[in-house]
């Protein structure tokens, strides 16, 4: 396993990770664990406010709006638009 270590931390967080710990009948390293696990499994995204459930239903009505269609490569656009 892996080890972390996390220099310069503020004691006023250390203290609010320990009181959450003990809120939550952890150790320390437990809750840094959770909190870890947490905030893998709810990844921030724009659409979705972090719920992955709600990026994969945002997912399914773009591919169903795009379906079928297509699309122009937009580099010459683009490199036109520099040029001015």
């Amino acid at each position: 396993m892996a080890q972390i270590l996390v220099e310069n931390l503020d004691p006023l967080i250390l203290q609010r990770l320990e009181t959450l710990a003990k809120q939550h009948g952890r150790s320390l390293q437990e809750e840094l664990k959770y909190i870890l696990q947490q905030a893998t499994e709810k990844q921030t995204h724009y659409h979705s406010g972090g719920d992955m459930e709600k990026a994969r239903e945002a997912l399914a009505r773009a591919q169903v709006r795009y379906a079928g269609k297509t699309f122009s490569d937009s580099t010459e656009l683009i490199r036109e638009d520099r040029e001015r």
